[in-house]
């Protein structure tokens, strides 16, 4: 189960309070339990599922708790919504603009049977991890994402979705698989997921997120301990020598360490989701199958092969459909669990791997134009 950090210092930014800590704050302050606990309720009710903004959603508390509860919000940082560009396949890819003229992305993705909606969602501004297929890796770390922001993310997707949506469900799944690497900044990401799953706020299930690393492997014990969310491991290599070559973090936790990390931290009756990205040439050979097999013998997980997508280095290409049906077949012959995930939003830059390249990209376009 979560369990609750230390009480924070106040005030915090209007969107950055977990329920339970708020409530704590309140009682501090003065409030009885009860008290407490209905201000939280109903200013957080406000805030989140109605979407006012942190003086609205204030005055819809009573005065004594409201006098009480307003010296505990900061203003709010508001993220501006500066692209929204729609994909052939109705993946939303959403650019942000942070508070002090930062710049991150989130993307809507539609299942293409139409019944679920997944929000990726940013964790940092750039990535300080440079995997070599990625486009956010190519910025470096700017900073982390606080809670409001990264909650932030899924207050403004979803009015946006809720507006166009129609008869499509509303969105249920997060991902954390935007820009930046999730547990290098695991306070807030953490926080953050406490927050999208409380009842007060939008109650999703903790089933339906999912955090994507690279392998920080001295994180794994407390992201267990303190999150029921899945963890999604991204591997995309077979052995030591291809995986350093693509991801840089094997240097550091080569991948017998990373799976003996892994087992030693996962808890009884949990699972782990490998992430696999397809690479014609470099990790796609039977070969290549069976020691990933073996890397995963042992280990509760469900294995995602991804196709490449489009990416910073021009020589990883995606294999051909054929290889990547054959790849899959000869892993579940051998009784692996694994599917195929096929990419959304490719053609607007906001599949696995592309996010921020077009917004760099229109940026560098830009600055040859003004010489």
């Amino acid at each position: 189960m979560p369990q609750p950090l230390n009480q924070p210092e106040t005030p915090l930014p209007a969107g950055a309070w977990r329920p339970d800590a708020l409530v704590a704050a309140l009682r501090h302050a003065g409030l009885r339990p009860m008290q407490a606990r209905d201000a939280a309720k109903v200013w957080m009710n406000a805030y989140y599922r109605e979407g006012l903004d942190r003086d609205a959603a204030l005055a819809r508390v009573p005065p004594v708790q409201a006098a009480q509860l307003a010296p505990l919000l900061a203003d709010d940082r508001p993220l501006l919504k500066v692209e929204e560009v729609v994909a052939l396949d109705h993946t939303r890819r959403l650019l942000w603009q942070t508070a002090d003229g930062l710049v991150i992305e989130s993307v809507i993705i539609p299942a293409d049977n139409g019944q679920r909606v997944t929000l990726c969602v940013s964790s940092q501004v750039g990535c300080g991890r440079r995997c070599a297929f990625c486009e956010t890796g190519r910025l470096g770390l700017v900073r982390n994402l606080g809670v409001d922001e990264i909650v932030g993310q899924f207050r403004l997707a979803n009015a946006i979705w809720n507006d166009v949506r129609d008869a499509l469900p509303a969105i249920s799944n997060v991902v954390f698989m935007g820009m930046g690497e999730p547990l290098d900044n695991l306070d807030n990401v953490v926080d953050a997921i406490a927050v999208l799953t409380h009842d007060w706020v939008y109650g999703l299930s903790a089933r339906k997120i999912s955090v994507s690393t690279v392998g920080v492997a001295k994180n794994f014990g407390a992201f267990f301990a303190r999150s029921s969310a899945n963890l999604a491991l991204s591997l995309n290599a077979p052995d030591d020598a291809r995986r350093s070559q693509l991801m840089p973090v094997n240097q550091r936790v080569p991948m017998a360490d990373l799976k003996s990390a892994l087992l030693a931290s996962l808890p009884r009756g949990r699972s782990v989701l490998v992430e696999y990205i397809l690479f014609a040439g470099l990790n796609d050979a039977p070969a290549d199958a069976e020691l990933l097999r073996a890397w995963l013998e042992g280990v509760p997980a469900r294995l995602n092969l991804i196709p490449a997508n489009p990416g910073p280095d021009a020589r990883l290409q995606s294999p051909t459909q054929e290889a990547v049906w054959a790849f899959q077949k000869q892993l579940l012959d051998a009784g692996v669990r694994v599917m195929v995930r096929y990419p959304h939003g490719r053609d607007v830059g906001g599949a696995c791997g592309q996010l921020a390249g077009a917004h760099r990209q229109k940026r560098g376009q830009r600055e040859e134009a003004n010489g």
